[in-house]
């Protein structure tokens, strides 16, 4: 039997010290495998000063999570980057790798936009898949709980297949979210064969719930009440003021678990 491996062969995963960075370590350790290539990055920014700046809290943040992935059986390479502003280091590191991994330490969205939360800029503007890795309130066992927020368009089956990836990957259990608008007319096509191709994938039925309300909201809670370890949103990729209205990007600053972005794509 073929043995399933995670979807992304080249995970880049920015650390700098703290908490919220050796969480990112952790879950960009959790989701990859024996083959994936995993590299640690940290920024020594000449710009942004403060005590996450000096370079022996950043050394000692690329050691950790070195050790860590060894630990783990993964093997990882650490570089120590030199750059004016971190975001535009991490979004040029994200572009040359299949996932970009970053922690937070959950700040609301709208003080991340105005002073300028890495993980804010970083999920605002990158143009690959990105994982915002959170430590949850309790305990919870990553990847192994996977809520996909489904929109029933067809630019959602690039984020399905990643689903189904992780979940044959790491035998996590997936439920699939589609939150009624009213707006758009009948998705339940999309939906059910994103339903079939996802049983097939993960070799097992994914639960789904098609409810009506405030989007964010929803999928908050949704994934809250279930104890998601991770939601997935795709991600249009809006620029400017139109991504002000983002359901993704709400998402990531009000879930109290990871969320995975990934780009907007049509079945092949």
């Amino acid at each position: 039997m073929e043995v399933a491996t995670t979807p992304f062969k080249s995970i880049v995963c920015g650390v700098e010290g703290g908490p919220s960075s050796a969480e990112a370590a952790r879950q960009a350790v959790a989701i990859s495998s024996p083959d994936t290539e995993l590299r640690f990055i940290t920024v020594h920014t000449s710009f942004e000063p403060g005590p996450d700046n000096h370079r022996d809290r950043l050394e000692e943040g690329l050691t950790r999570a070195c050790q860590m992935a060894e630990q783990s059986g993964v093997s990882a390479s650490a570089d120590m980057k030199e750059g004016r502003y971190a975001t535009e280091v991490l979004l040029s590191e994200g572009r040359e790798h299949d996932l970009l991994v970053l922690g937070t330490q959950g700040s609301s969205r709208a003080s991340g936009m105005v002073f300028g939360s890495t993980a804010s800029e970083t999920a605002h503007q990158a143009e690959h898949p990105v994982l915002i890795a959170r430590e949850p309130p309790e305990p919870r066992e990553f990847p192994k709980k996977i809520l996909f927020a489904s929109d029933g368009t067809a630019g959602s089956w690039a984020p399905a297949r990643t689903v189904g990836q992780l979940a044959a990957a790491f035998d996590a259990s997936v439920e699939v979210l589609h939150v009624e608008d009213g707006k758009d007319g009948d998705r339940g096509p999309v939906l059910d064969e994103q339903l079939a191709e996802l049983a097939e994938l993960a070799g097992a039925e994914p639960a789904a719930l098609r409810v009506s309300g405030p989007p964010v909201q929803v999928i908050i809670d949704a994934a809250k009440e279930r104890e998601a370890s991770m939601i997935v949103c795709g991600r249009r990729g809006l620029r400017g003021i139109k991504a002000l209205g983002s359901v993704s990007e709400k998402v990531v600053h009000g879930a109290d678990c990871s969320v995975l972005l990934v780009p907007a794509g049509e079945a092949a």
